[in-house]
């Protein structure tokens, strides 16, 4: 039985690297688990398209380059999660119960175990870069449910929808607390000195350190009244006098304007 030749040996023959360069990757590989092709390109000494070819001369195995459509019938043989566990997407499907299979190793029997006790199906294996096939699943493979539950989704879906619940968390945080704010404080409105404070059908308006007019309609009294006040001590006694014919939340709104926000002394 003849001998399969190494990737090395591959290499040399087709005059892409010398002997030399093949012994240094070699002793460089030694002790680590990193494939002599990925060093080789890492130090310069061949190209992916190189690399590729070499490998399918080595193992026989053909070439993809996921450019086209691949058909809907072969995504659905497989789900995402198990094509980005072992870089690999589906291709189509032969005669005989075949799954042809673009795999970024297809040297990984592990991986083809795993697929063909899955779908049932016997895997015929062809070589595609990384690139191109995470791509594909990305672009190709549909999310399903399923997906999203599995292990190897879980920590993405989990972190995008404990970002929307943080996100909705803080929008309805602030919506709620603008609508306490305008309960409590009302609005505020004007232009120049002109100040207009404006809650619980009362509006109290004040120009620089001009008279301060109230207008309102007290829960128990008939109609809208108006009423001008030379400063906030004045504004303040007509209040306490008056407090029977305003509601709770009037007097004390009435109050803060007055207290923390006009800017004329009592």
């Amino acid at each position: 039985m003849t001998q399969k030749q190494t990737l090395g040996q591959i290499l040399i023959q087709k005059n892409l690297i010398c002997s030399e360069k093949i012994e240094t990757a070699l002793r460089i590989q030694t002790g680590s688990n990193r494939r002599l092709g990925q060093i080789l390109i890492q130090m310069g000494l061949i190209k992916d398209e190189e690399l590729f070819s070499a490998l399918s001369d080595q193992h026989g195995i053909p070439i993809t380059d996921l450019s086209g459509d691949i058909p809907k019938e072969a995504l659905e043989k497989l789900p995402r999660y198990l094509c980005k566990r072992y870089s690999v997407i589906p291709l189509g499907i032969e005669k005989n119960n075949v799954l042809n299979l673009a795999m970024v190793n297809p040297l990984d029997q592990a991986a083809r175990t795993d697929i063909e006790t899955f779908t049932g199906m016997v895997v015929k294996p062809f070589l595609a870069k990384e690139k191109a096939v995470s791509h594909a699943i990305h672009s190709s493979m549909p999310i399903t449910f399923n997906n999203l539950l599995h292990p190897l989704m879980y920590n993405r879906t989990l972190k995008y929808a404990c970002l929307i619940i943080l996100v909705l968390s803080v929008s309805l945080g602030f919506f709620v607390h603008r609508d306490m704010q305008l309960e409590k404080y009302g609005t505020l409105s004007g232009a120049g000195d002109l100040m207009v404070f404006s809650n619980h059908e009362m509006l109290i308006g004040v120009e620089g350190k001009g008279a301060i007019s109230l207008i309102g309609h007290g829960p128990y009294a008939k109609g809208f009244y108006s009423v001008v006040f030379e400063n906030v001590k004045e504004l303040l006694t007509f209040v306490d006098e008056k407090k029977e014919v305003l509601t709770k939340q009037q007097y004390e709104w009435i109050q803060w304007v007055a207290n923390e926000n006009l800017p004329l002394k009592k």
